[in-house]
């Protein structure tokens, strides 16, 4: 889409936060919403309109892709999320893998894709796809990434050493499955993909390295999503690029090459601070800690319309797009229902329009 739909959207001054999650936990059965693509379509479009949000999401869980991609392998469903590999697997069984792969044989997923095609159909939203990113889906399925990262960086390879052959193998299996996921949301009728990249910060990846000159960042982050941009790129669907994970700054101007219509980060970030290296014509968004909304010791009711007001505050001199909204999906927690709707609808009632 032009960029001048995210530009509007920021100066509207609409909050936009993602709450598909809450608004399904309203429900009676929302496990079994999540495998009813009309159903789970339903609720997306509630959760866009309740808020005036034109874009519509599922929820954000990022543990589909490792299933769909071990369960490919052969590893019983019941095993998936405990599962990790202990060495690189064989190039026969990478590209035999990578051919098998199918995002819609995971029944989340294809309820996923099944409620995109309704909205598209629809008309009144806009169908944006979720998924994991590929060095993030890595981290899940090594035990020990970031040791083997850390090896990488300092300039180990995967021919010395096996650690590094092993991350090396895997990212490109999680680079398969993200693509396999992107791509079938994209053919079902996504017109964006909001993409997340959580591990992509400073636990896993050494900032000590980056500022001596190391290029582990680009390679094991940037590139991998730089192919996935190409792809998005030429199926006509837009990148919404989210890490919600603590940054450094030459972190955040990394992802510029990435060129995402919107960033999205988490309450680690402070958006004023990182806002000078993301390029202009990039919508920057987030990040009240909505994480933190069921605890009024945490956030107070009263607390959320002064955060809002700072971020405004201080956004606003730089005359950067931006829209304040959640840090990332806001999750619906049994007993707190009520305390954390509180506080998303108080975001979205609190403080002034942008010029």
């Amino acid at each position: 889409m032009d960029r001048r739909f995210y530009f509007d959207l920021a100066r509207s001054g609409r909050r936009l936060p993602i709450v598909t999650h809450l608004v399904l936990h309203e429900k009676d059965d929302p496990e079994a919403i999540l495998r009813d693509g009309p159903r789970l379509a339903a609720v997306m479009l509630e959760a866009a309109r309740r808020f005036d949000n034109p874009l519509a999401l599922p929820v954000m869980d990022l543990t589909l892709e490792k299933e769909v991609l071990v369960q490919t392998m052969g590893v019983p469903a019941d095993e998936a999320a405990a599962f990790h590999f202990d060495a690189a697997p064989d190039p026969q069984r990478r590209a035999a893998a990578v051919a098998a792969l199918d995002a819609r044989a995971h029944p989340r997923i294809d309820a996923n894709c099944e409620a995109l095609s309704i909205l598209r159909d629809g008309g009144d939203v806009v169908p944006v796809g979720m998924s994991i990113g590929p060095f993030s889906l890595l981290t899940k399925l090594v035990k020990d990434p970031i040791t083997a990262v850390y090896a990488a960086g300092a300039g180990a390879t995967a021919e010395d050493d096996a650690e590094v052959a092993a991350v090396e193998a895997v990212l490109e299996l999680a680079e398969a499955a993200v693509h396999a996921n992107c791509a079938a949301q994209i053919a079902a009728g996504a017109r964006a993909i909001f993409l997340c990249e959580p591990a992509a910060n400073r636990v896993y990846v050494s900032p000590r390295q980056i500022r001596k000159g190391s290029t582990v960042f680009d390679d094991f982050v940037v590139a991998p999503n730089l192919r996935l941009k190409a792809m998005l790129d030429e199926a006509g669907a837009d990148l919404l690029f989210h890490d919600c994970g603590e940054l450094i700054p030459e972190m955040v101007a990394s992802f510029g090459k990435l060129d995402p219509r919107i960033i999205s980060f988490g309450s680690p970030v402070k958006l004023w601070e990182v806002e000078p290296y993301v390029a202009k014509d990039v919508v920057i968004f987030g990040n009240l800690p909505t994480k933190k909304f069921y605890s009024d010791d945490e956030v107070p009711l009263d607390a959320v319309a002064v955060q809002v007001a700072e971020i405004e505050d201080r956004m606003r001199p730089s005359g950067h797009p931006f829209v304040v909204s959640s840090e990332c999906d806001v999750l619906s927690m049994p007993g707190y229902e009520k305390t954390i709707m509180a506080k998303v609808v108080a975001m979205c009632a609190c403080g002034r329009r942008q010029a």
